[in-house]
């Protein structure tokens, strides 16, 4: 067996993930990490219980970016157990500005920068950056010994940056935010509607499709969409653009990858995500 076999998979879970909070866990036999921490820390510790995890072995909380959907569990959790967060500096600013998560514990930040590569336990970690209209918004691109896990959730379109960093990865948590005719015929005032479908707002069912479908790779095993909005998605149509984008340009509806969508509030199973894994055509 090899040596670093037990470093090669990923595990995953997700406590949320929409604009009612979102938080990740990311860890293998030697690491453990959250990304975000946008719900209460309650929910979090018992996400983590659940899912046969403790907080107290939590490295650190990579932030993407100032949003109170992804930071909001952050005082409490800094408070209650001095747990270390990843961010840019002007996102730990903006977080300091904020009077929901003013209280966060200062000697728990440890700055890093877009594109600049840091190490926590056996994962070497990359953020880069993504067009959001956040303070600094980034995604993560996460390697162990053997594989890479990409998570984008928030972003206007795709950047050459961004699609650089998801074209590596073997695992990724995507973005699906909207479908487009349920935002244009839905509820949403103008403004709201071109705000979400801007340049600096989220990507839709279409735009995430497109991507998956131009950028297939033999060592993509697995994807997740994430974020997908409560009045203009649901993970039905998300999983289906998916596979009619497929059918378009290749002329099968066949995947060579895992394709979920996360739900916007429940805790997922805890995913083992190993190459063996793979689905063969």
């Amino acid at each position: 067996m090899d040596l670093f076999s037990h470093l090669s998979h990923f595990e995953l879970c997700s406590f949320g993930s929409g604009s009612s909070g979102n938080c990740y866990f990311v860890g293998n036999t030697e690491s453990a990490i959250l990304v975000d921490a946008g719900i209460n820390s309650r929910s979090i510790v018992k996400g983590l219980e659940e899912a046969g995890k403790n907080i107290r072995n939590i490295q650190g909380i990579l932030i993407t970016h100032d949003h109170i959907d992804h930071i909001k569990g952050l005082p409490d959790i800094t408070q209650k157990f001095n747990t270390k967060v990843f961010a840019t500096a002007k996102t730990w600013e903006a977080i300091q500005q904020n009077r929901f998560t003013r209280n966060v514990r200062p000697g728990c930040f440890q700055e890093i920068e877009s594109e600049k590569t840091f190490t926590i336990g056996s994962f070497s970690i990359t953020p880069f950056p993504v067009s959001h209209d956040a303070a600094d918004a980034n995604g993560y691109s996460i390697s162990n010994s053997q594989r890479v896990l990409c998570i984008a959730t928030d972003l206007g379109y795709i950047s050459a940056v961004a699609e650089a960093y998801m074209k590596r990865s073997n695992v990724l948590v995507l973005e699906s935010n909207y479908d487009e005719e349920m935002l244009e015929n839905g509820p949403y005032p103008a403004y709201l509607k071109d705000r979400i479908r801007g340049n600096n707002g989220h990507l839709s069912n279409e735009q995430t499709a497109h991507f998956l479908a131009e950028n297939i790779h033999p060592e993509l095993t697995h994807v997740f969409l994430a974020h997908l909005s409560d009045h203009n998605n649901n993970p039905e149509k998300a999983i289906e653009t998916v596979l009619e984008k497929m059918q378009a340009r290749y002329g099968h509806r066949s995947l060579t990858y895992h394709l979920n969508a996360l739900d916007r509030k429940k805790r997922s199973r805890l995913y083992r995500l190993s190459d063996s894994s793979r689905l063969e055509l």
